[in-house]
């Protein structure tokens, strides 16, 4: 049960990564575009945010918590700024959603590495031992016999999705914007007839898609592996988006499928030891995560029903 317990812990963490940069593509697509460079807004979360923890932390001399939230936050606006060329790209010069998606991603990986030179002086990982936020324990919860330990030690940022979701399902669907931020990616033809402005709110989606994959990113490198490294993302953005289609494009059924690859993540890391675990190849342990995407996917795929205007380049006026 304490592995069991550890296991949840892990998937915690995972959870928060998927959920955050699964909830930015919710927001991007919901406004019409498509968003698969959401590894690549990560990434670029993941430098900026260890950089900002770095400089405002250690060399500033930074207490904590104000070190890390610089980090977080450095990650959040890097993320919106590098989103901002996938905005441009689909909304203002109407490239291919997925071209521009891929473009962002495969650019995100070099840019890394010439911004890891600059702020680091080498170009694949930082420095280790980063200042994090104190780890906490969940009251109550962490005293739960087996399972308490999945309670305890966890950053108090995983806590941040629990808060912001019933929230964000307010705004979508009981706010004006987040009205009109539907009929964008619905019918924006329709949109447009009532005298709001498309484009404005298609660069808001993909804005925030960036802003929430990039403090997801800075997030796994702040306060998770506490430092920088290249490729240290493993694909969790194209997990995110899987879990925002099986979720269909709704922030509340996204916590769920968050959770589920979140823990298919963990087991692979907490049971490695088990007997039966080291009896099998590390690559095959390894693919768990990535057979339960495909495996769940191939059973929701016709299930799910996107937003009937994303990915569609829309030809009326930008303004």
């Amino acid at each position: 049960m304490s592995k069991l317990g550890f296991a949840i812990s892990i998937a915690f963490t995972y959870f928060t990564i998927i959920y955050l940069t699964g909830l930015g593509g919710l927001f991007s697509e919901r406004s019409g575009i498509v968003n698969i460079g959401l590894e690549g807004l990560m990434i670029i979360g993941t430098v900026s945010g260890s950089f900002g923890a770095y400089y405002f932390g250690a060399k500033l001399g930074w207490s904590v918590p104000a070190g890390p939230i610089m980090g977080l936050l450095l990650g959040l606006a890097c993320g919106a700024a590098f989103a901002s060329i996938h905005a441009l790209a689909t909304v203002t010069f109407k490239i291919d959603h997925i071209v521009s998606g891929v473009v962002i991603n495969l650019v995100a990986v070099g840019l890394a590495r010439f911004l890891s030179t600059i702020f680091f002086g080498q170009a694949t990982q930082s420095d280790p031992g980063q200042p994090h936020l104190h780890v906490i324990s969940i009251p109550l919860l962490s005293s739960i016999p087996a399972f308490g330990r999945a309670f305890q030690g966890l950053s108090p940022f995983v806590l941040f999705p629990f808060l912001i979701v019933f929230p964000v399902w307010w705004v979508l669907n009981r706010t004006r914007w987040g009205l009109r931020l539907r009929s964008a990616g619905e019918n924006p033809e329709a949109t447009r007839s009532l005298g709001v402005a498309v484009a404005p709110l298609r660069w808001e989606g993909v804005l925030i898609s960036g802003a929430l994959a990039g403090l997801a990113g800075a997030f796994l490198s702040v306060e998770i592996v506490n430092n920088w490294r290249e490729g240290q993302t493993l694909g969790l953005g194209f997990i995110a988006l899987a879990a925002l289609i099986l979720s269909n494009w709704n922030p509340i059924r996204l916590m769920g499928a968050a959770f589920l690859f979140g823990f298919a993540q963990a087991v692979p890391l907490a049971l490695r030891d088990w007997p039966i675990i080291r009896s099998i190849p590390e690559q095959f342990v390894n693919m768990t995560p990535y057979v339960v995407t495909i495996v769940v996917l191939a059973g929701f795929i016709g299930r799910v029903r996107p937003p009937a205007a994303a990915g569609k380049a829309y030809e009326g006026t930008t303004t």
